[in-house]
């Protein structure tokens, strides 16, 4: 394998993690949010807004990495193609 293919699987992989990362420190700060919430005495459903909120950003986060509405994608074509011809 070329040193440049390696270079994009090295920085690919690296936004994985990052992803991860991301989604695991998501879910443990909201979880915090949600107990919280309910030993102050469930008045108002405050960890709603963050919750919806960080959550976009987490999904936002995922579709730039791991891109999975490829429906009009030049790559995945290409990929098609060739499996067709093997």
């Amino acid at each position: 394998m070329s040193n440049l293919y390696q270079e994009q699987l090295k920085r690919d992989a690296q936004k994985r993690v990052d992803f991860k990362r991301h989604l695991l420190i998501y879910l443990m700060v909201i979880t915090l949010l949600w107990v919280v919430w309910a030993f102050s005495g469930n008045a108002y459903m405050w960890p709603v807004w963050p919750t919806c909120g960080w959550g976009i950003a987490v999904f936002s986060h995922y579709v730039r990495v791991f891109k999975p509405f490829q429906f009009f994608s030049v790559e995945k074509e290409i990929e098609k193609l060739k499996q067709e011809k093997e």
